[in-house]
């Protein structure tokens, strides 16, 4: 069996902070068995990770992208996927790429695509993500349950956006096999869970105060 946190973001993010070599660190002083660096809109970070794998530690490229209902994160992405798009043409770049899509924190405000827009791509989703380590626990169990009411499978990522929290929260896969290939194939296969800790209420609390300032920074636009 497999640890791996399946969502983080490196200073490749505009509001994230750490190279992907700091992130591994703390990833690995876990004891998970690897990592993927989905920054926003950018797979800058999972192309300097990628290079990071060695002998019991997995890197997976990916990113995590904005749509127009909400972030979309696609998984062993070696492209620049485009943004602002529909959820469905997303996962249809997404594919298109090599990659496998993965819904994040489904009923977040901000940037999940909730159930309604989930219900209408179901056909293309293999696994949502059951466990954020910066959503509330509730939360986390709300989208299990839709994971299990839709017969999706689940992965877990710490949505760190600080190298020190990195790794909080992991995807479980029942393999031992490092290959990339086969890792996406059990998630494809709607085999794989998530797990892992909430982060503490001062960093959820100081990364909602920063994401406000900086969406109004933007014009209120979202990342």
């Amino acid at each position: 069996m497999m640890k791996i946190d399946l969502h983080i973001h490196s200073k490749y993010s505009e509001d994230a902070s750490g190279s992907p070599e700091e992130i591994m660190k703390h990833v690995k002083k876990k004891g998970l068995h690897g990592m993927a660096i989905t920054d926003h809109n950018s797979i800058k970070g999972g192309e300097k990770a990628k290079n990071l794998s060695t002998k019991g530690f997995i890197v997976i490229p990916g990113v995590e992208i904005s749509t127009t209902q909400g972030h979309i994160i696609g998984l062993n992405v070696k492209k620049d996927i485009p943004k602002n798009r529909s959820v469905s043409e997303t996962i249809e770049h997404i594919y298109d790429a090599g990659g496998i899509p993965i819904i994040p924190h489904l009923f977040r405000n901000m940037s999940g695509i909730k159930e309604n827009n989930l219900k209408m791509v179901l056909d293309n989703i293999s696994a949502i993500e059951v466990y954020n380590s910066c959503s509330l626990p509730n939360t986390n169990w709300k989208t299990s349950a839709v994971a299990k009411k839709y017969k999706l499978g689940g992965t877990g990522g710490s949505d760190s956006h600080e190298p020190p929290y990195a790794g909080s929260a992991y995807t479980i896969i029942d393999t031992t096999d490092m290959n990339i290939d086969t890792i996406l194939s059990e998630i494809e296969r709607k085999r794989t869970w998530g797990n892992g800790t909430t982060l503490p209420l001062s960093y959820r609390r100081d990364r909602m105060v920063k994401s406000l300032k900086q969406f109004f920074q933007r014009g209120l636009r979202r990342i």
